[in-house]
């Protein structure tokens, strides 16, 4: 019955990461009337006497590094442009900013592009929020990069997090990081 049971864990972890995800945005940024410069993933939130001055820029993270960083926000979703390594193979993604969240996630799709072996993960079970229970793949990733922070060694799983995201960035990333976000410029300072 254990034999099963292990079995059935391993095929449903391995479906999982078999999945494919893919996350791309873009920001329209036009100039109102009293020059401010003005940001939003939505088109048609675009007053129309602006929309021939608009510009499309792509989530292309020109500065990763950056104390303030252009985030997409999605009511009270923040998505925030990461880099994660795993054994030496660095990817960009979009993670949402969960202080909810014990530890980073990353998605199946993720953990895809990292090139992690679903061989090469600690499978245990866990309840998410609403009760669900799900096998989720832990693994140790080199780094994540955000902003200005970099924090080594970090311990993610690998589970589905949201259509719209690679992963979340929890709170096993967060702690200690004081950070601002601005909802009507789409942007997060870090630090003080």
């Amino acid at each position: 019955m254990k034999n099963k049971i292990a079995k059935s864990v391993v095929m449903m972890v391995l479906a999982v990461f078999l999945l494919p995800l893919t996350v791309q945005s873009e920001f329209y940024q036009y100039q109102d009337e009293n020059g401010t410069v003005n940001f939003t993933d939505d088109p048609a939130k675009i007053p129309k006497k602006f929309k021939k001055k608009k510009k499309i820029r792509d989530d292309d993270m020109s500065d990763p590094e950056s104390k303030e960083m252009r985030v997409k926000i999605n009511g009270n979703q923040v998505l925030v442009p990461v880099t994660v390594s795993y054994r030496g193979k660095e990817v960009k993604a979009t993670f949402l900013l969960d202080t909810g969240a014990t530890t980073c996630t990353i998605s199946p799709g993720l953990a895809q592009r990292l090139n992690i072996n679903p061989r090469d993960t600690d499978v245990s079970m866990a309840q998410v929020v609403g009760g669900a229970v799900h096998a989720v793949g832990h693994v140790k990733l080199d780094y994540v990069l955000v902003g200005p922070n970099r924090k080594y060694e970090i311990d993610a799983s690998v589970i589905s997090s949201g259509k719209n995201n690679d992963g979340l960035l929890g709170m096993n990333f967060l702690r200690e990081l004081r950070y601002h976000i601005d909802f009507n410029s789409h942007t997060i300072r870090w630090g003080d």
